[in-house]
């Protein structure tokens, strides 16, 4: 775990910032110019990394970002919403002759959702901006949307060990791969220290039709994985143990609205204990925890948990384990 508390971040994060358009209703697109009634939308801040770095903040942790926005009216909503959440934009630039990047997301209510992507500023971010004093910012570097920065790919395996050297831990979660190759992956897990893919990708990955197996995969490569399952909760694997929260007495959700930024929820509840020290069990419970709050509310941020867990112990979780 990180011990470095005299930096001025606990987390940078490396973010696809772009702006998100939420719709939802029971509809199913049609083309042949068919017009479709929604029953309601919202525009929010978009990008894996920002949905991550909000919900870090909310459990009492200073967290940044690195990215690129364009210099327009969705950049400015980008750049506003961040600093209203408490987020450090001060290595956030302006990619001139960029559009900022832009999501449209329909959401059936309790139901998966489509979604659609215009890139622009989301892979704008380039290895130059990977500049040599931010290693002396934080204590740990996140990566998500690992395929989405195509221009930082080739220089992630340098980076990370750049990052080991100074002494940061690391973690990663590539979510969907556009492309369905899932290339490049198998090079840097030896420099994460936590790998956080949700059950579709940790098995495309691996190259293994069983969550199991493909967990015990990429744990091999020396980082503790932990494969997201959504209503089945999180396993968590590391060298030979496989642990995963017992949800068999915990009632649904009281709320379900969509599932926008869970896993990322999950991700920053998982890594803020982490970096305090706790163990994979009391992780995975705030992990849990955070994704379930933000099925709660529309999009990544409205139901995200509030609370500081900066001095907590979390104690009395019951595990399942299995060797």
């Amino acid at each position: 775990m990180p011990r470095d508390r005299d930096k001025p971040l606990d987390v940078l994060s490396v973010a696809d910032l772009c702006v998100d358009l939420v719709l939802t209703g029971d509809v199913v697109p049609r083309f042949g110019q068919a017009e479709q009634l929604v029953d309601d939308y919202h525009l929010e801040l978009g990008g894996s990394a920002t949905i991550f770095a909000g919900q870090l903040v909310k459990l009492g942790a200073r967290a940044g970002i690195l990215g690129s926005i364009g210099a327009d009216l969705f950049g400015d909503f980008v750049a506003g919403r961040l600093a209203g959440l408490g987020v450090a934009t001060e290595r956030v630039v302006r990619a001139e002759g960029v559009r900022t990047g832009l999501g449209v997301a329909l959401v059936k209510e309790s139901e998966d959702r489509t979604m659609l992507t215009y890139a622009g500023t989301i892979d704008a971010t380039a290895p130059e901006h990977l500049t040599h004093d931010l290693p002396s910012l934080a204590r740990h570097w996140h990566i998500s949307s690992f395929f989405l920065l195509s221009l930082l790919r080739p220089t992630w395996a340098s980076w990370l060990r750049r990052c080991r050297q100074a002494g940061l831990t690391t973690s990663l979660d590539t979510n969907w791969d556009p492309a369905e190759t899932w290339d490049g992956v198998h090079e840097i897990l030896p420099l994460i220290d936590v790998f956080l893919p949700n059950a579709t990708e940790a098995c495309a990955i691996a190259g293994e039709s069983d969550v199991e197996l493909a967990g015990r995969t990429l744990a091999g490569f020396g980082c503790v994985v932990v494969v997201k399952q959504g209503a089945d909760g999180a396993t968590a694997f590391h060298e030979n143990d496989m642990s995963s929260l017992d949800l068999s007495e915990e009632a649904p959700p009281p709320r379900i609205v969509d599932s926008i930024g869970a896993g990322d929820c999950f991700d920053a509840g998982f890594l803020r204990g982490w970096i305090l020290g706790w163990g994979i069990e009391a992780c995975l419970r705030l992990g849990h925890r955070c994704g379930r709050a933000s099925l709660s509310e529309a999009g990544g941020f409205r139901g995200q948990l509030v609370e500081d867990v900066s001095g907590n112990t979390l104690q009395g979780v019951q595990m399942r384990r299995s060797r």
